[in-house]
């Protein structure tokens, strides 16, 4: 009997973030079809078992450097012969195709490109910048398996590509089955407590790395205008390197007490759930996985323009009011109405139909084995 080919998808890092759950999320979705999947790591700060199948074999990479990272791809693509690689990360996507050239062994490297190739380049600067940019497109232009997770990624890919490009569009795998069953668990928080009446303040949330393109400024700013007219509560989960300055601009807006920032969570989902409203205020964000998860778990949202994701996934308005990046007036305003007249949570649910995870990965799957045939015959 033959064997089912084997994929491999290389994570990198497997922080807890957007990129390790995707690949945790389209890993699960390849065995659970029968198809034997490697998850490679190089890092490990989220419970790993708990994320994926165990019928997905974690391997773990080491802390690979950047004269060692080509020749360690290069001689797991020999031992192991994957029938094609999928990687999430513009640094490991060069490293991979070239060590699939290295390797001799002709495996199938699969691109998947999270929002807009085009900014990322972009922000590269100087001559290592120009060499970097250079290397990126040479690669990329020679790969024949690119993904982008929008619309408007393949529109900016085919715009620096060429028209011809081998692009295929295949929005994230975001709503598991395992996710929608964390969401149910408690919450040990006061602010989520009724009084004997029933009644709470209303709580925002916020959920996501705390860096500079996530403008959490803004969204305190926004907040503290929002409380002057209304008694509620805001919760900033996650943390980064800008926590010191986020905290400082917190206690500046006298707001100390009407803020919380725990930190970084292992399961975001139950405070995703029973929150009043989650707020995204990013001045640059791909396709946030925040929003998705929380029309999944028929939640309100709001957020800022930030970038052609936000407004593909909420439908340009459909599933929740969209402001201009860096305005706290208009983010504030839109948090009030949204509050006051929140879309009914069946409507919301909707928005989060076409980001279900297996039926992505299947997507996935039928792409990269395709391929794998078309070598082999």
């Amino acid at each position: 009997m033959t064997k089912p080919p084997r994929l491999a998808i290389y994570c990198g890092p497997f922080d807890g973030g957007s990129t390790a759950k995707i690949a945790a999320s389209l890993a699960n979705g390849f065995v659970a079809r029968g198809t034997p999947t490697d998850l490679l790591v190089t890092a490990s700060r989220a419970p790993i078992p708990e994320a994926t199948d165990p019928r997905v074999r974690v391997l773990a990479m080491g802390r690979m450097g950047p004269w060692t990272r080509v020749p360690a791809m290069a001689l797991y693509l020999r031992q192991h012969r994957p029938a094609a690689v999928l990687t999430h990360r513009i640094r490991e996507d060069v490293f991979t195709l070239k060590a699939a050239r290295l390797s001799g062994t002709g495996t199938p490297v699969f691109v998947t490109v999270h929002g807009r190739m085009s900014v990322k380049l972009d922000h590269l600067k100087g001559w290592k910048g120009r060499r970097r940019r250079a290397e990126v497109l040479h690669w990329y232009r020679r790969n024949r398996g690119l993904v982008a997770i929008s619309q408007d990624t393949a529109q900016d890919l085919h715009a620096l590509l060429g028209a011809a490009a081998p692009v295929t569009t295949i929005p994230n795998p975001i709503v598991t089955a395992r996710m929608l069953e964390l969401a149910q668990a408690p919450i040990d928080h006061p602010w989520f407590r009724a009084d004997p009446s029933g009644a709470r303040p209303p709580v925002l949330v916020f959920a996501g790395r705390l860096e500079v393109e996530k403008d959490l400024p803004t969204l305190l700013h926004a907040f503290a205008r929002l409380r002057a007219g209304l008694d509620c509560r805001l919760l900033i989960i996650g943390d980064g390197r800008l926590r010191p300055q986020i905290e400082s601009v917190r206690a500046d807006l006298g707001l100390t007490e009407s803020v919380d920032m725990p930190g970084w969570a292992a399961n975001p989902y139950p405070y995703l759930r029973r929150a009043d409203l989650v707020v995204l205020s990013s001045f640059w964000d791909a396709l946030p996985t925040v929003l998705i998860e929380s029309l999944a778990l028929g939640t309100p949202v709001v957020s800022t323009e930030c970038g052609a994701g936000p407004r593909e996934i909420l439908a340009d308005g459909r599933f929740g009011p969209l402001v201009p990046p860096g305005d706290p007036r208009a983010l504030a305003d839109a948090m009030a109405r949204t509050l006051a007249d929140p879309l009914p949570a069946a409507t919301l649910r909707q928005g989060g139909e076409r980001y279900e995870a297996q039926r992505n990965a299947d997507r996935y799957l039928a792409l990269m084995l395709g391929s794998a045939r078309g070598q082999s015959s």
